[in-house]
């Protein structure tokens, strides 16, 4: 792995941190987040009820609300399908729950990864159809499902797609697309995650309706955003924001159970705790069983039925786990016995569960910082899933090589698709001649993007309250990353298996702080004296304690320079 390449974010132009009223250590902070003005800067920590946009402004909601509401009144049975991931479960569990509320006959249906594959299938429509359904509520997904919508209607239902995914070519004859994507959307946010989209249909209902919003919906609505990695800017930022107060005080059984589980704290659970505790529990059932589990998690009111499911994901996610890290080796060493590195890796293996495939890819492309494509190799159909780096749109690869899929689909970082075995080879000879034509391989380093440069005692009691300032961080707002030079090292050791783990303390003038940099250990060979250091900044927390520390990134010996 080639080292990594430190940028620093440029500086406002001269008078900016008196324009807005801060000193400049805050004002670079807010600059790094595209606050120009005294304005934004109201706006951005406001984060207010007045930052949820008129849902009426949605594409296609009046004709949506009005079949809802005729469902409802004729007490049809409603399906809510959506997607096995977080965000498509959370997203159902919310409409679920919400239409339940208002006397609603409602099937929620999860697909089976591996038997039906990611969207709508005609088994699935069948399905529901002899289930007497009428009425269809897409979550997270049905932007593409031409075929499958078109049965639909043949079999007497009707559709409401909501998603929030790349518009294709050709939209299905749904009755109402509620889809921020659309070119005629006149919505002024566009990156709602799928469970964003649920939420605001189910506000314009409960609005219509005279109704006060359930408010514990905001925590699915934070679940599902923050698993897919969706913006944390906007309107989702105030979504998270309050959908964290609500996962922190649950009052939902199963979210209770996985929250103790995964070692949280209630009060003190951040969108960190969402990111590396609950979502990977909450996906665990979709990738090796059926994610159907999670939704019932979601949505129970009994507490032994709660800790049945939680302890059900809990065993489901350390079987993840190990498959990931054995199917990961593989792909290690396929990558080894390569004569030269690819500029877009492809791996695969009958062995790889289709469910890890993506966790494969995106191990891929953190070791080696190319676009990477993992796949389940099967007889009759191949399911890939393809994760990238900023320098390479996938899905638009993918896009180029569409009549090589039976369907593909997803975002410009992160995407999947399933095609024909026997499409492989062309498949591999066409993405890697997009990859050599997109991208210079020399120049393709991992960088780090730095907030600002300062001293270890620039971070005082002030500046760490205003940083607290700047949360939920996420996808756009990240959590501020510092370079300080030339602190030095005041003890150094190494801790965890095979010593991989580095703990320091770093001193600069009066301040000293602990520091942890994670898989940067190298034994026998000890940072120091001095080093520069590139970190962002973490919790550390033993039993009831807990005080702040550095979490190193990345650092060189003092004075190699940028």
């Amino acid at each position: 792995m080639k080292e990594k390449r430190w940028r620093l974010k440029p500086a406002p132009p001269p008078g900016f941190a008196p324009s807005l009223g801060f000193n400049p250590f805050q004002a670079q902070l807010l600059y790094n987040r595209g606050i120009k003005h005294r304005a934004e800067a109201e706006r951005f920590f406001a984060c207010d009820a007045f930052s949820l946009p008129d849902p009426s402004l949605l594409p296609d909601v009046d004709r949506a609300l009005e079949r809802l509401n005729r469902a409802l009144s004729s007490h049809e049975t409603v399906a809510v399908f959506g997607d096995f991931d977080t965000d498509g479960v959370t997203g159902t569990a919310l409409l679920t729950q919400s239409l339940r509320q208002l006397g609603g006959q409602v099937i929620p249906y999860i697909p089976h990864r591996v038997r039906e594959g990611h969207g709508l299938s005609g088994e699935a429509v069948h399905l529901l159809a002899e289930k007497g359904v009428k009425l269809l509520v897409t979550v997270d997904t049905g932007t593409t499902s031409v075929e499958e919508i078109d049965l639909a209607s043949s079999l007497g239902i009707d559709t409401i797609i909501t998603d929030h995914h790349a518009l294709p070519p050709t939209l299905p004859s749904a009755l109402a697309i509620v889809n921020t994507k659309r070119p005629d959307s006149r919505y002024p946010f566009a990156d709602l995650a799928g469970v964003g989209l649920a939420f605001k249909l189910t506000q314009a209902l409960f609005d219509q309706l005279g109704k006060e919003w359930p408010r514990d919906l905001l925590e699915l609505v934070a679940l599902g955003t923050v698993a897919d990695l969706a913006p944390l800017k906007g309107e989702n930022r105030y979504l998270v924001r309050e959908g964290l107060k609500v996962i922190n005080s649950t009052r939902r059984k199963g979210l209770q159970e996985i929250i103790r589980l995964a070692g949280l704290r209630p009060g003190k659970i951040t969108t960190e705790g969402i990111s590396y505790g609950l979502a990977p529990r909450l996906n665990a059932a979709g990738r090796l069983d059926h994610a159907i589990t999670s939704l019932h998690l979601l949505t129970t009111e009994d507490p032994e039925e709660a800790s049945r499911l939680a302890q059900e994901l809990e065993e489901h996610n350390r079987q993840r786990q190990r498959l990931t890290e054995e199917a990961f080796s593989l792909a290690l060493d396929y990558v080894a016995s390569q004569q030269s590195l690819e500029p877009l890796l492809i791996v695969g293996d009958k062995g790889f569960s289709p469910g890890i495939v993506g966790l494969i890819a995106s191990k891929l492309v953190d070791r080696y910082y190319r676009p990477a494509i993992a796949l389940s190799l099967e007889e009759e159909v191949l399911r890939g899933s393809a994760r990238s780096i900023p320098e390479f749109n996938i899905v638009a690869a993918l896009g180029q090589c569409r009549e090589l899929f039976v369907r593909f689909g997803g975002h410009p970082q992160a995407a999947g698709f399933t095609m024909k075995p026997g499409n492989l080879d062309e498949l591999r000879s066409r993405l890697k001649q997009i990859a050599i034509t997109s991208l210079n391989v020399e120049e393709l380093i991992p960088t780090i993007d730095i907030d600002a440069q300062v001293s270890l005692g620039t971070l005082d009691r002030d500046n760490l309250r205003f940083i607290e300032t700047l949360e939920p961080f996420g996808q756009e707002n990240p959590a501020p990353v510092f370079l300080t030079r030339n602190a030095r090292v005041a003890e150094a050791r190494l801790f965890g298996n095979d010593s991989k783990h580095l703990k320091m303390k770093l001193r600069q003038e009066r301040a000293t702080w602990e520091a942890v940099a994670f898989g940067q250990g190298s034994p026998g060979d000890l940072p120091g004296p001095f080093i520069d250091v590139v970190y962002s900044l973490g919790i550390d927390s033993w039993g009831t304690e807990e005080r702040l520390r550095i979490n190193v990134l990345d650092f060189r010996p003092a004075g190699r320079g940028i």
